[in-house]
């Protein structure tokens, strides 16, 4: 059976504006651009069929998925394995001084190559993807055809890294559309 999920990023936090390094350790909220960012992910998924949404329990995660959800009238459900990675030591520095400290994980974090590294006490690449894809897997069986599934940058990109897709970068409110049928995970389009 085919389960069609539209993945998306949170809105903008104080960390994000900062460029800190923002895990499943900081549980900040979004700021007003944040804020604005969220309302217009309605306008990217307003004619997509999402019938409910499932999101991180991270307050950034779930205030997007609470503002999309409350205009398209759907549910919120949280699943507390699709939270963020743990960075360890890493959460909440700026990124400018991590790429001096330790340039071989900031600059390959989203490198499709590199999936078992991890920050100093904190959860790998790896470890991250394989509790959001088991999670999502979990979903596949629950009674919906489209939903909506609000996470993180760093899990989004260990996501697409795995399905091999390639991107630059993705911005605070990026999409993108994952599909599983035939017990196969496949992404349709690109970001947006």
């Amino acid at each position: 059976m085919r389960k069609d999920f539209y993945v998306f990023r949170h809105g903008e936090t104080e960390l994000n504006k900062q460029k800190r390094w923002q895990g499943s350790g900081m549980d900040y909220d979004l700021n007003e651009n944040g804020i604005l960012q969220a309302q217009g992910l309605i306008d990217k998924l307003n004619n997509k069929g999402l019938e409910k949404i499932f999101s991180s329990p991270l307050i950034r995660a779930k205030h997007t998925a609470e503002i999309v959800a409350k205009a398209l009238n759907i549910s919120v459900e949280i699943r507390p394995d699709l939270r963020e990675c743990f960075y360890g030591k890493a959460e909440g520095q700026l990124i400018v001084d991590l790429q001096k400290e330790v340039p071989e994980i900031v600059n390959n974090w989203n490198n499709p190559q590199y999936f078992n590294i991890k920050f100093e006490g904190g959860e790998s690449k790896k470890d991250a993807l394989n509790r959001v894809m088991k999670e999502l897997l979990k979903l596949t069986s629950e009674d919906f055809k489209i939903a909506g599934v609000a996470i993180h940058g760093g899990t989004m990109g260990a996501m697409l890294n795995f399905l091999h897709y390639d991107f630059d970068k993705l911005p605070n409110c990026a999409a993108f559309h994952l599909v599983f049928d035939n017990g196969k995970w496949f992404v349709d389009g690109g970001i947006f």
